[in-house]
């Protein structure tokens, strides 16, 4: 239904009579609406991008700013072409940009374990070295620096923590306690003032960039969380353990940590102090965690279906949990949680994910959409065959754990109901979190919660579907 409208609008903005060719929604994206299409004018194919806001967002971002980030990064970063920005929706009726499109390229999943084979050093100095000339550019005069306001050095790291820690508060359903652990270690520890004002990408990941499988970095996309701040915070993304496609110590999958820090530093004149940059990883796990826990609010309540955001808000934000237990705890990395031993309904929920996956990737052949909706349902059904073992199992021991932890008497009933125990643990949670507060504040020993933090999210953790 969205040609038509596309068409009478590019035909009022070129002046030329406009027939829009093999229109295809392109799956992903949860931010945005992406399409893929030609447009025919005057006989020449323009190949393009419309990437449109969603009725409801699931990041409070605007077009207007990934466009401006789009023509501020070209030439610094390898990114399409932007073409044009209608603020308020025009034909489209809702806010949207369009951009040109790169064909023949490849984007790897961040959860794709092949990651990019015999390439991915290469991409790694490709990768880090666009990263690290985004932080060496001066934004003054760009069009993002007239856009977005330029914070002082020494409030990068509250702003960004303000917003993220609001969007947790807001959108969680459930007491966050290991998040609010690190929010508490980050308030307390505040990184130095940063040594640049840059702009940042927001989402600068393996997961954006498009490559042409020989090696070459084609483009990085997906600026929608584009604004100035501190070069450190895409940095620590980048390096943010969940994105290194189950190969622990590869930051996101293409070459080690040091050298993608050495690459970075020497394409951005910049030093990675430790403890910045430390902070800076532990913050981004947190922003990772809102991003997760906003998915799961719009999954279930937001009116919006798509599988992404019922694997991000459950099974990313798992792993996100048990990245930051082990951030808190002084390591690198939580090791991947083992299989389990299924049930009779394991075993059904299983035969339906492979069924719904192998299904999602057969339709893909037509519709790269509708085949990743069914593909993603199946890996959603082979998540829950995991969860169905555990659900009750992993409820209780925490449970246990923070009546000890908390001083507190009582046989918990293994007979209770999955709701029941939620309300009890979250609960609990808010006591805990309240404890941990308490004894934090007094530089009192707290390895006991640490340990406890590790425990849990190890339990709650699934291993992604093989």
């Amino acid at each position: 239904m969205i040609g038509p409208q596309i068409a009478t609008y590019l035909s009022r903005l070129w002046n030329a009579s406009v027939e829009i060719r093999d229109l295809a929604r392109i799956p992903g994206g949860a931010s945005r609406e992406t399409y893929r299409f030609d447009a025919i004018v005057d006989g020449a194919r323009r190949r393009l991008i419309l990437r449109r806001e969603p009725a409801a967002g699931l990041i409070d971002t605007e077009s207007e700013t990934e466009f401006l980030a789009y023509q501020s990064a070209a030439g610094i970063v390898p990114v399409p072409a932007a073409v044009a920005l209608e603020r308020d929706g025009a034909e489209l009726e809702r806010p949207f940009f369009l951009m040109e499109r790169i064909d023949g390229g490849q984007v790897v999943s961040p959860f794709d374990r092949a990651g990019f084979g015999d390439h991915a050093e290469a991409l790694g100095e490709q990768f880090f070295a666009s990263l690290g000339r985004l932080a060496a550019h001066d934004p003054a005069g760009t069009p993002l620096a007239a856009h977005a306001p330029a914070p002082a050095p020494d409030a990068c790291w509250r702003i960004a923590l303000d917003y993220w820690e609001g969007v947790i508060e807001a959108d969680a359903f459930l007491p966050q306690p290991i998040a609010r652990a690190a929010i508490r270690r980050l308030r307390a520890n505040p990184p130095p003032p940063a040594q640049r004002i840059t702009i940042v990408h927001g989402d600068y990941r393996s997961g954006n960039m498009m490559h042409d499988g020989a090696g070459r970095m084609l483009a990085m996309f997906d600026w929608e969380m584009a604004h100035l701040g501190d070069p450190l915070e895409d940095l620590g993304w980048a390096l943010n353990p969940i994105w290194d496609h189950f190969q622990p110590g590869r930051a996101c999958g293409m070459t080690s940590r040091e050298q993608a820090l050495a690459i970075w530093q020497e394409a951005s004149g910049l030093t990675a102090d430790p403890a910045a940059l430390d902070w800076w990883l532990l913050f981004n796990a947190v922003k990772g965690a809102a991003i997760w826990i906003s998915a799961f609010r719009e999954f279930i309540n937001g009116g919006r279906i798509d599988p992404v955001l019922g694997l991000s808000g459950w099974y990313v934000a798992r792993r996100q949990d048990a990245t930051i237990a082990a951030l808190l705890a002084g390591r690198d990395t939580a090791p991947e949680p083992p299989g389990a031993q299924q049930s009779q309904i394991g075993h059904v929920l299983t035969g339906a994910g492979i069924i719904a996956a192998g299904a999602g990737q057969a339709a893909g052949a037509a519709d790269a959409f509708g085949g990743a909706t069914l593909g993603g349902a199946g890996l959603l059904a082979l998540l829950a065959a995991q969860e169905v073992e555990k659900a009750a199992a992993w409820r209780l021991a925490d449970i246990t754990e923070m009546r000890a932890l908390l001083g507190q008497d009582g046989q918990e009933d293994g007979l209770a109901s999955l709701p029941v125990l939620d309300e009890r643990w979250a609960a609990l949670s808010d006591a805990l979190i309240v404890a941990h507060d308490r004894r934090a504040a007094t530089g009192g020993d707290e390895s006991g919660f640490m340990n406890f933090y590790l425990r849990s999210a190890a339990r709650r953790e699934l291993a992604w579907p093989a």
